[in-house]
Order: structure tokens, then C-alpha cells, then sequence
């Protein structure tokens, strides 16, 4: 394709996007105390306000990727950053809960114009090896956010107030948006009827053996806020150990480039499984820390957390990708809806939990994983017979 010999321009610009939208999944929760006290509201409140970013953000997911095709993928992606770049800016001015809460979710549904998108505009641009390794690198980019936006809204927090931290994002998406609007190439729009796409996805949630990788992708993300979530409760007056575990957490980061080698290499349920395995194994670790609080045991559980949903999330997208075939754009568009709606969730499940319950409830949810990735190895000849 023509688009090939711009690839790295395009790809730096889609990639830095993607870390700097998902960041803001994540900026509340090591700060949810600074926000209670500076707003004199109760810490459950501002976890609620959370929660309505989240689940705005999962409804932007699907409004987005259904305009789409209409209005232009380019534009969508361009001006939904200046879109988010206003109401970043206006989340640092709240002065209570309910004007928190509202435009916390204004802001999720603004910054949910990107990540379906940003997929079906790289199956629009490029092809092959390097559609294959944007799409590695973007997926990479949602997983390194999970940590780098803890550790910016801390750091920043620790140095100045939390209003900063959406002062700062506020001034991110404005150069982003600049950047898209000189960089981004414009692509064909076309018009496609609201019934058909809700009759399209009606008919992939008949689909049973995607249903078992919906069933993985909605407690997924889910999983990694929990971790994150009780993990800064449990350790609130070790800041300096749970700084360490979000930034040692990036190695597990890491894996998830290697994850197109590794599905080549083994094949995708092999790799689903090698996942499941070390998210189990992540878990058990941190039981044994409960009872021995040796700061390695929890450093070590960290990163295996972290790799294990680095390998998990392009998988399942690979598996899902593949079994959607001409319906791939609102396969997409659902795994991302799905993989938030679980998301805004978690935090109010976890936040009445203790640790110990937290980190029962997550080995609950991988071997629930562990049940679906079996049912789906068990009925692969029939999924792909259909396909």
C-alpha cells in the first residue's frame, strides 16, 4: 500500500494516542483520596465518579465505531481528541460530586472515540506485517497506559494537586490533536445503515464461541483495575512500595510485543492458556504475600499480573478478529464495549472488599478464563468450519 512508506509517522502518532486515552482509565486510582478531601466528599463517591468515566467510555466505544464509516475515521480520531482536550480540562475544575461525576463521564464518552477506530482505521491503511505490528503496538500502548497513568496522576499529585494531572492530559490531547490533523491521512467514508450494524451485532452474540471470548473479555480489564484498586488499600501506607510496583509492572508490559511471535510460534490457544496460567500463578503469589510481606513476593506477583494480561488481551482480539471474519469492525467495536463495561464495575465491587476477598474473587475470575479458553479449545473445529 501507498500508506506503507508513511508507516512510522502514522504508527508514532496512533500509538502515543493510545497511551495518552487510556491513561485516563487509570488516573483515579491512586489519587481517590486526594480528590475525597479536596473536594470534601465522601472516597466511595469519587470511585463512582470513576465508575461513570468508564461506563460513558464504553458508550462512546460503540457510538463512535458505528459513525465511523460515515463521517470519516480520520475525523473522528482528530477531533475526538479536541473534544477530549475540553472536557480533560474542565474534570480538573469540578468543585463537587455530581459536577465530578458528570463531566468525568463527558470525558470518558469524548475519549471513546478512539480505540475501535484507531483499529478499523489501521485495517484501512496498511496491510499485512505492518498492520499486524500497529495493531501489537497499539494493544501495547492500552497496556503500558494501565501503569504510566498511575504513576503520572501519582507523581504529579505528590508535587502539586490532583487538578493538575487533567490540566496536563488537557494539554496532551490539544498537541495530539494538532499532530493527527497534519499527520493522519483521510480515508473513504461510506454510508451504512444503523439496522444492519445492530442486526450484525444481534447475530455475533448468537455466535456461541464468541459469547466464551466476551465471557474472558468482560472480567479482563476488570481484573487489572481490582488488582491495582485493592492493591493501593492494602499498601496505603507504603507509597513508595506501590510506586515500585506500578513501575516494575511495565516488564510485564513488554511481553505483549513479543505476543505476535509467540501466537506464530505456539498457536493462539496455546498462548491463551500460557496466559491464564501465569495470571493463576499471579494470584497465588500474592495470597503467600498476605501471609509472608516480603516486598519481592508482591514485586514478583506484579509482573506476572501485568504479563499475563499482556499476552491474554491481543489473543483473545486475534480470536475474536478471526472468528468474526467481513463482521470484524463491530466484532471489535463489542470486545471494546464489553472490556469496559466490565471495567466500570470493578472498582465499586472491589472497594467493599478486603484484600484477601479481592484476591479471591480475581482467582475466581481466572479460572472462569481458564473454563472458557477449554470450551473454546474443545469446539475449534466447529467455530471454524462456520467461519
Amino acid at each position: 500500500m501507498l500508506m506503507d512508506q508513511y508507516f512510522n509517522r502514522i504508527a508514532s502518532v496512533l500509538v502515543v494516542m493510545a497511551i495518552m486515552v487510556a491513561c485516563n482509565i487509570y488516573t483515579f486510582i491512586p489519587i481517590y483520596g486526594n480528590i475525597a478531601s479536596s473536594l470534601s466528599i465522601a472516597q466511595s463517591e469519587v470511585v463512582m465518579a470513576g465508575s461513570s468515566f468508564i461506563f460513558f467510555y464504553a458508550c462512546g466505544l460503540l457510538t463512535f465505531a458505528n459513525s465511523a464509516d460515515r463521517f470519516g475515521k480520520k475525523e473522528i480520531l482528530v477531533w475526538g481528541m479536541l473534544a477530549s482536550a475540553v472536557s480533560t480540562g474542565l474534570v480538573g475544575l469540578a468543585g463537587d460530586f455530581w459536577s465530578l461525576f458528570f463531566i468525568r463521564g463527558i470525558q470518558g464518552f469524548c475519549l471513546g472515540s478512539f480505540a475501535p477506530v484507531a483499529f478499523a482505521y489501521t485495517y484501512d491503511l496498511f496491510s499485512g506485517r505492518k498492520r499486524t505490528l500497529l495493531l501489537a503496538f497499539i494493544n501495547s500502548g492500552f497496556l503500558f497506559a494501565g501503569l504510566l497513568g498511575q504513576l503520572l496522576s501519582e507523581g504529579i499529585t505528590r508535587y502539586s494537586n490532583w487538578t493538575i494531572v487533567f490540566f496536563f492530559f488537557a494539554v496532551v490531547y490539544v498537541s495530539l490533536f494538532v499532530m493527527g490533523k497534519q499527520t493522519l491521512p483521510a480515508t473513504s467514508t461510506r454510508s451504512v445503515s444503523v439496522t444492519h450494524q445492530i442486526v450484525t451485532i444481534y447475530k455475533l452474540l448468537l455466535r456461541k464461541e464468541l459469547l466464551y471470548c466476551y465471557g474472558i473479555v468482560f472480567t479482563l480489564l476488570a481484573s487489572f483495575v481490582a488488582y491495582y484498586d485493592s492493591l493501593t488499600r492494602y499498601l496505603s501506607g507504603d507509597s513508595n512500595l506501590l510506586f515500585l510496583l506500578r513501575a516494575v509492572g511495565l516488564i510485564g508490559v513488554s511481553l505483549s510485543l513479543f505476543t505476535g511471535r509467540l501466537l506464530e510460534a505456539k498457536g493462539v490457544y496455546k498462548t491463551l492458556f500460557m496466559g491464564v496460567t501465569i495470571s493463576i500463578a499471579s494470584v497465588l503469589i500474592a495470597f503467600i504475600y498476605v501471609h509472608k510481606s516480603e516486598p519481592f513476593i508482591i514485586v514478583l506477583s506484579s509482573v506476572l499480573f501485568v504479563s499475563a494480561i499482556s499476552l491474554l488481551i491481543p489473543t483473545v482480539i486475534t480470536l475474536i478478529g478471526d472468528m468474526s471474519g467481513d463482521d470484524r469492525s463491530q466484532a471489535l467495536s463489542l470486545y471494546s464495549f464489553i472490556l469496559l463495561g466490565g471495567t466500570s464495575i470493578a472498582p465499586i465491587v472491589i472497594m467493599k472488599l478486603t484484600y484477601v476477598q479481592s484476591l479471591s474473587l480475581l482467582l475466581g475470575c481466572f479460572l472462569f478464563h481458564a473454563w472458557m479458553s477449554g470450551l473454546l479449545y474443545v469446539e475449534r473445529r466447529r467455530w471454524r468450519m462456520r467461519a
